[in-house]
């Protein structure tokens, strides 16, 4: 299987404390025909682009969103398979390996790598119990490993999409065939984040949602389960084995669902006047 090239696809912003980690996990693979390309912000202030270029040729000045980013990145990519990943991520060993495994003997499309988040401080440790509660949904979990042609046949990711971008392709790559997933990690590192920052994220994410729902959701619930995910009902057990970061959890959703589901009504109502 490693006549096929792999080129993985890292779309950054102000990533100097992440991408070095990152990429030495992404040489660290098992899988050795390989490529890393790399497609910073024009945004960017910080060391990212020099870090990056310590440890691939392929690095570029690019966009301001990650979605127009990493079409760009797969536009310069040499690899029949397409691998996307983020500057605070890091893959076990075998996350390659198995993709390629899984795409080429088990005839998929497209491949889910299963993230497990972590945390630094107190409130990433909340992020990370929240979003490990998606490992193994399907409303949730997108793709992050395709052909280059069938990204390219499912047209790319929607750069109107400031969110929800990851799930559209994936609904459109689903048309094209069977997505699969495999049992290796992707470690997301939540990093040090406060509780405002998390609040001006899901603000951002949801004045920018438009795009998105159009798209994709049809009435008020589905506008609701963007912000506020069954998962966390599913898997109350998990977040009761943590109860000092569940208490914050709760602090956090909360504030989270009243500012992104009223950015979003807001939306709605100006969109319908």
């Amino acid at each position: 299987m490693s006549e096929h090239k792999i080129s993985i696809i890292v779309a950054t912003y102000n990533e100097e404390a992440n991408i070095g980690r990152l990429l030495k996990s992404c040489l660290d693979q098992t899988y050795p025909n390989l490529e890393i390309v790399v497609v910073d912000s024009q945004r960017s202030t910080d060391k990212t682009y020099q870090i990056a270029k310590e440890f691939t040729p392929k690095v570029y000045k690019y966009g301001n969103e990650r979605s127009a980013q990493r079409n760009y990145g797969v536009s310069k990519a040499g690899g029949k398979y397409i691998c996307v990943l983020d500057a605070d991520m890091q893959p076990d060993p075998e996350v390659v390996k198995d993709c390629v495994r899984a795409i080429s003997v088990q005839s998929v499309k497209s491949v889910i790598i299963p993230e497990k988040s972590f945390g630094e401080n107190y409130w990433a440790k909340c992020k990370a119990l929240e979003r490990n509660c998606y490992i193994g949904d399907p409303a949730i979990e997108a793709p992050r490993f395709f052909s280059k042609s069938d990204f390219i046949e499912a047209g790319g990711y929607d750069v109107s999409m400031v969110s929800g971008e990851d799930w559209d392709l994936g609904r459109r790559l689903k048309l094209l065939g069977t997505i699969s997933r495999i049992a290796p990690f992707i470690h997301h590192n939540e990093g040090n984040i406060t509780l405002l920052k998390t609040i001006q994220k899901k603000l951002y994410y949801s004045q920018n949602a438009t795009p998105y729902l159009e798209k994709n959701v049809s009435g008020m619930k589905d506008v609701i389960l963007f912000v506020f995910r069954p998962a966390y009902f599913r898997n109350w057990k998990v977040l009761l084995s943590d109860p000092i970061h569940f208490f914050g959890f709760i602090i956090m959703k909360s504030m989270e669902l009243m500012v992104g589901s009223l950015a979003i009504i807001k939306n709605q109502m100006v969109r319908y006047l």
